[in-house]
């Protein structure tokens, strides 16, 4: 592994299936690009035109609210999809520019003398990655067995098949944006490491001052010992080695100030450098994980209402437990994977917040002018270099957010359960006053 772009092969093959993004350079293959840009329209007239046509006629002849709600959850999850496919391949040259952008901060991270290893990135992204086929694997299986036990209908098996290719092709723009989270965590920790490292006292400096000691100490004993002559001779003598001892030292240490500073100087640009990525990472992936987010929320408290409305119904659960339990593990395993990236998010601002600590905690009464003067700027770059406070930043994991998701599911299944209960009470009521009339009407015949 070269570079950032040779760790994350895995996720540039599947944004190019799932058509999230295009990073194919058209003055250099354009028939490709051309043959990516048919494929992306396909998708897209496939989710947005004819199954949207598909999920209508399945619920043909039902005007109801469980209708309505059945049709608002495939638009809320098709336009999430397409919408993502749009802004992904809008921001398909941004996408390139944040790798280059990526491999000039490593490029500065070996000029700095830092051996800079691949391999975690890449482990990372395959276990990732192979947790993400394993659950699709297990979903299609489910798929595959229901369809070999149920033999359902053709437009049924086309509507489970979109659903669960949507809930998952989507997700990989959390498996991408996983990817370079994980890349900043790493960075902002050896910045982190360099900070340490170069803000740390000297320990010659100590050394000296101990030196120093010994030789006062010398001294006090010798004018014990020796006459006063002989005291004077040895005294002029200590203090013409201490001066020129000090004379080297501090020779010695204005060169130390001088590489220290620089070396802060080249921390600070490659912080200004990490904190521009974490930018350009937001302004890329904030739109398409708002989106996702929203998308799967609805999807599992939609899926809640299918299964009350059919217990409601008194229907054979058992005969539907397959397709119910394919939905439920598709929503439940997509809010887990929004919880995996919460964490990792957590975990890059925990340390990214631990450079602008350990910036704030450095020494400055016991530093040098040069010194002083580069981390003075280094705290006013920190300020004006703040990581945004973007949308991003709201899904660290913690009991504010799962409070919200448990909030924002819960509304939504009570405002459903009550429209279908008022629509059911007034069907009944509706149902009662007509048999009431006919019966009527066959007295008033009789008599």
């Amino acid at each position: 592994m070269n570079n950032y772009e040779d760790a994350t092969r895995i996720i540039t093959i599947l944004n190019h299936i799932t058509a999230l993004r295009n990073f194919i350079d058209p003055r250099k293959n354009q028939f490709k690009f051309i043959c990516s840009w048919i494929w992306s329209m396909t998708l897209i007239l496939i989710i947005a035109v004819i199954q949207f046509r598909v999920e209508i006629y399945i619920n043909k002849g039902r005007f109801d609210i469980e209708y309505f709600i059945y049709i608002l959850q495939y638009a809320t999850h098709a336009f999430g999809y397409t919408s993502s496919m749009i802004i992904g391949l809008c921001q398909s040259k941004n996408a390139l520019a944040l790798v280059k952008q990526i491999d000039k901060v490593d490029e500065t991270l070996k000029k700095l003398g830092i051996k800079i290893d691949y391999g975690n990135l890449f482990h990372h992204v395959k276990i990732i990655g192979f947790f993400w086929l394993l659950n699709v694997a297990i979903l299609y299986g489910m798929f595959i067995e229901w369809i070999v036990q149920k033999r359902p209908l053709l437009y049924l098996m086309s509507s489970t098949f979109i659903y669960i290719y949507i809930t998952n092709a989507q997700s990989v723009v959390l498996y991408d944006y996983n990817a370079t989270i994980f890349w900043l965590k790493s960075r902002f920790k050896m910045i982190n490491d360099l900070v340490e490292t170069s803000l740390l006292e000297n320990n010659e400096t100590k050394t000296k001052e101990s030196n120093r000691k010994i030789i006062r100490e010398t001294s006090n004993n010798s004018q014990n010992r020796l006459e006063a002559d002989e005291w004077l001779l040895d005294r002029s003598l200590v203090v013409s080695q201490v001066s020129s001892a000090d004379d080297t030292s501090n020779f010695k240490q204005g060169l130390f100030i001088d590489e220290k500073a620089r070396l802060i100087q080249q921390i600070r640009f490659l912080h200004l450098q990490v904190c521009n990525v974490s930018k350009m990472v937001n302004h890329i992936f904030n739109a398409q994980i708002l989106i996702y987010t929203f998308a799967m929320l609805m999807y599992v408290s939609i899926t809640t209402y299918f299964i009350y409305m059919e217990v409601r119904r008194k229907a054979n659960i058992l005969e539907m437990f397959d397709l119910i339990l394919i939905f439920m593990l598709d929503g439940i395993v997509a809010i887990l994977k929004i919880a995996v990236m919460s964490y990792d998010c957590e975990c890059a601002m925990r340390q990214a917040s631990k450079t602008i600590g350990l910036i704030h905690a450095s020494p400055l009464y016991r530093e040098s002018v040069k010194l002083k003067n580069e981390i003075l700027q280094f705290l006013w770059q920190i300020s004006y270099t703040q990581l945004e406070s973007t949308k991003s930043v709201y899904y660290i994991l913690n009991y504010n957010f799962v409070r919200d998701c448990q909030y924002l599911i819960i509304t939504y299944l009570v405002i459903m359960v009550q429209l279908s209960q008022n629509l059911l009470s007034n069907k009944s009521v509706t149902f009662t006053n007509e048999t009431f009339q006919t019966l009527q009407q066959n007295v008033s015949l009789i008599v």
